[in-house]
């Protein structure tokens, strides 16, 4: 290489910083290589080798398609990357599948490969004259300038994409936090209009403004909770007491309650993860609190011992007999998010007397404990739909992440995930949920639907969805379903309508007697240790009579068999 052409290339190399779009980086760098090269045509492509394409990014003096994908079979970049070096041609007609038109395929055509920590990136090409093995090694210090271009233009454009989409996420958790303040404080007002017009009002008004204030009290947790879901982390800006103290003066205002936070020993450093578990099971002993106990005094202690944090929830409310199955109290909730991070629950309640909350936190996991996380998609028409049902699974206590939140299915072909929770405000859902199904190898699918719509139920399942969950589901319901879907199991909402409906039935697919009652509990959405229990047989038994009702049947999933039964 001579002095003038290491001169050009340093050249190059400077005007390389500072811009950051690929094109006008590009196009200066061809310029240069060809007027060295005593050329005036040529052009740089990006490359895919995973998808198998190349894009066109730039060119001059030639009709080359600039911006179009072409498939790496063809083309003078196709033959690059074939041969994973330099190439060239006396005649660009003897390139397969080549782009230009008869007038400029009689021109000498060189090309040679953009590299990158060893992979191929893209393609750097130059037509005119007949070419030989200098021009190429010439032309290769080019291509490595073209490679730090391509690479910094890519970052760049990377960075500007988060923070777009930092920017978006920030405005729209702001907007949910609004919502949500707007939404509890009038849920409040209106909580304490009603009992005060309790107390004045007479008996046969009273009762009805009894049932009113209950319904308000009710809604001012479940908006609470949700929207608290959908918006950002409590945690985001403020430590754990302090989000403690904001719940409590929450608790106060909603009950009228004298409500008091204590703190013993030396506070230590909380993971993030295990202070968001804290603070939800705080949030759930206390909304138990306003719904249902008619407390007088709130008292919230936050223990800091030697391996583990204590919380403990306790009121002088009107207690209860101990019923740890009534999802109504909320106690299996509580439980759930004490034990996904290492911890436990107890629960101790006395009719008249009160109800004590007590979790213990380690504050490290023990080995081991930490199970493989399913990677979510959600898909939902609404920005603020999806937010929240990407916040409630996150907030769910399951081993569930969200990779990634879409308007469409589209979305799959950049972000790849296990399973896809499709949104109950999409138009056309069973189209979207068929075009997910039937790809090859791709996620499972979960479908929000409306509460007591059967026929959107049926519609999913006969897309081919794993699962559905009616839209007033809470998080860790719909995780559940995310985790089954990634076990291969099928849930469905609890209609009533599924059981017994075989029995009455012809059975054209000849199946067996154990056959024909595996179908039936299948068809009622339990899983397949669920079946097994209720028959008293191996889930391995079971799986394989899943399998022959699936075979006799020509069904593609257990959630088409569901929705044969409509």
């Amino acid at each position: 290489m001579t002095a003038r052409d290491v001169a050009a290339l340093h050249s190059v190399a400077e005007e390389l910083a500072g811009e950051l779009l690929a094109r006008p980086l590009l196009e200066r760098i061809l310029s240069r290589c060809t007027e060295l090269l005593g050329c005036d045509a040529g052009s740089i492509s990006s490359v895919d080798e995973a998808a198998g394409t190349y894009r066109k990014e730039a060119e001059i003096g030639v009709t080359c398609q600039s911006g179009r994908v072409f498939p790496l079979s063809e083309g003078m970049t196709g033959e690059v990357v074939r041969r994973r070096g330099p190439v060239w041609f006396d005649r660009y007609a003897d390139v397969v599948g080549g782009h230009l038109d008869d007038a400029e395929s009689e021109q000498a055509v060189i090309g040679v490969p953009i590299e990158w920590r060893g992979r191929i990136i893209g393609a750097c090409v130059v037509f005119g004259r007949p070419f030989d093995a200098d021009d190429a090694e010439l032309l290769r210090g080019y291509a490595r300038q073209a490679a730090v271009a391509l690479v910094n233009a890519n970052s760049h454009e990377a960075a500007e994409e988060r923070a777009r989409l930092q920017a978006a996420g920030a405005e729209r958790e702001r907007l949910l936090v609004e919502v949500q303040g707007l939404l509890d404080k009038g849920l409040v007002d209106l909580n304490a209009a009603l009992d005060q017009a309790e107390r004045v009002a007479p008996d046969v008004i009273s009762a009805h403004l009894r049932r009113a204030r209950a319904e308000a009290e009710s809604t001012m947790t479940e908006v609470r909770r949700s929207l608290g879901a959908a918006g950002h982390s409590p945690l985001e800006d403020r430590t754990l007491e302090d989000a403690l103290r904001d719940e409590l003066a929450w608790a106060q205002r909603a009950r009228g309650a004298d409500a008091r936070l204590v703190i013993a020993g030396a506070p230590v450093p909380l993971d993030r993860a295990l202070a968001e578990h804290v603070l939800s099971v705080a949030q759930e002993a206390l909304s138990n609190i306003v719904r249902h106990s008619g407390a007088s005094t709130i008292r919230l202690g936050l223990v800091y011992n030697s391996a583990a944090l204590a919380l403990l929830v306790q009121d002088d409310g009107r207690g209860f007999e101990l019923a740890p199955d009534d999802p109504g109290l909320g106690l299996p909730r509580i439980a759930e998010l004490a034990s996904s991070v290492g911890g436990s629950a107890t629960v101790e309640s006395v009719p008249g007397w009160g109800t004590s909350v007590r979790a213990g936190f380690p504050y490290q996991r023990p080995t081991g404990t930490d199970p493989e996380r399913v990677e979510v998609l959600v898909v939902a028409a609404q920005p603020l739909t999806r937010a929240g049902l990407s916040r409630l699974l996150a907030w769910s206590g399951e081993t569930v992440s969200v990779v990634g939140e879409a308007t469409g299915a589209d979305a799959l072909s950049t972000i790849h995930a296990q399973v896809v929770v499709v949104g109950p405000d999409l138009p056309g859902q069973a189209e979207l949920i068929g075009r997910i199904t039937d790809a090859d190898g791709g996620p499972a699918v979960v479908a929000m639907c409306a509460a007591g719509d059967h026929r959107a139920v049926a519609e999913a399942l006969l897309a081919g969805t794993h699962g559905c969950v009616e839209a007033t589901a809470d998080g860790p319901t719909l995780a559940r379903a995310v985790v089954a879907a990634s076990r291969g199991e099928s849930l469905v909402p609890d209609t009533g309508v599924w059981a017994g409906r075989l029995t009455r039935e012809a059975n054209p697919a000849k199946l067996t007697p154990r056959e024909m009652e595996v179908y039936a509990l299948l068809c009622q959405g339990l899983s397949d240790k669920m079946i097994a229990a209720r028959l008293t047989i191996a889930v391995k038994t079971v799986e394989k009579h899943v399998g022959a009702v699936l075979r006799k049947t020509g069904a593609r999933a257990r959630g088409e068999l569901i929705a044969r039964r409509r």
